[in-house]
């Protein structure tokens, strides 16, 4: 799962930067999580959170790292329709500018900021991530939700982001992560995953602490969360149980005929990271 439709491909993907297409964004932004296309988390088992509660939890672990003040500049790179970006910024005070690629998203979002009175404090703008239209050390902080998985070169995105940070502030990534080593129908199962998401590949530890090192980004905290994030994905499946896209939809056995989210979601392969890493 995503929030992200904020960065450029070397390869365009159809689903535009995002795990759903443009066509199903509002199916699942009006179902099950009201906005939040992206992953749930729960404490344990025992945690009987709703989905829509489970991704307003996640932004509220990603609102916390970020320690924003009222009048503080914050960047959400990956913004989706806009409800983490409203949310923090009625949380913490703060000011945030969002980005994505998806015209559509951007449209969505921009209606939740004048329905919620934030437009003022929140704005959101069509930019890529490995080009921000923004100067050199304007924020106080930035976050990334599922936004490196859509990225071919996280290595420049990651500095791009740095450049717009002042120094000391933090940078807060969550995304899906492959933790160990994927081979045979799982591999396969994996690959599926990533065209269907429109993801060059997902992101591995090592290759994120590389980039966060040359981007100049110390890393703070690094945990991987994916046993508590991953009822998500039988979660989003089941919301689609009623959504019937059309035939010649490249993606239609993925998400509502094979039920290969949930497989994929399964996998012990598969995590979750969340970072917190500071700028120098």
């Amino acid at each position: 799962m995503t929030n992200d439709r904020s960065v450029h491909h070397t390869e365009p993907s159809p689903l535009d930067v995002g795990p759903f297409p443009d066509q199903q964004t509002e199916n699942v932004d009006g179902a099950a999580v009201d906005g939040n296309i992206h992953v749930g988390y729960w404490d344990n088992a025992t945690d009987h959170r709703s989905l829509d509660q489970a991704t307003d939890r996640l932004t509220d672990l990603v609102a916390e790292r970020l320690a924003a003040a009222a009048g503080q500049r914050l960047l959400d790179v990956g913004c989706g329709t806009g409800r983490p970006a409203l949310r923090i910024a009625r949380a913490t005070g703060a000011c945030v500018s969002g980005i994505s690629v998806s015209d559509q998203d951007i449209d969505l979002a921009r209606i939740r900021a004048d329905a919620d009175a934030l437009a003022d404090r929140v704005d959101f703008r069509y930019a890529d991530a490995c080009a921000l239209p923004f100067e050199a050390a304007s924020f106080d902080g930035a976050w990334a939700i599922e936004s490196m998985m859509h990225i071919s070169d996280r290595t420049t995105a990651l500095a791009e982001i740095a450049r717009t940070l002042r120094p000391g502030s933090p940078l807060v990534i969550t995304d899906v992560l492959v933790r160990s080593p994927v081979s045979g129908d799982d591999a396969d199962l994996v690959r599926q995953t990533c065209r269907a998401f429109g993801s060059p590949a997902l992101p591995e530890p090592a290759e994120l602490r590389k980039a966060l090192d040359h981007a100049d980004l110390e890393v703070v905290e690094f945990k991987d969360i994916g046993e508590h994030v991953r009822r998500t994905y039988q979660a989003f499946a089941d919301a689609f149980d009623d959504v019937v896209p059309s035939a010649d939809d490249p993606h239609y056995e993925f998400f509502n005929s094979t039920r290969s989210l949930p497989r994929f979601g399964a996998l012990p392969q598969i995590g979750y990271a969340f970072l917190v890493a500071r700028r120098l």
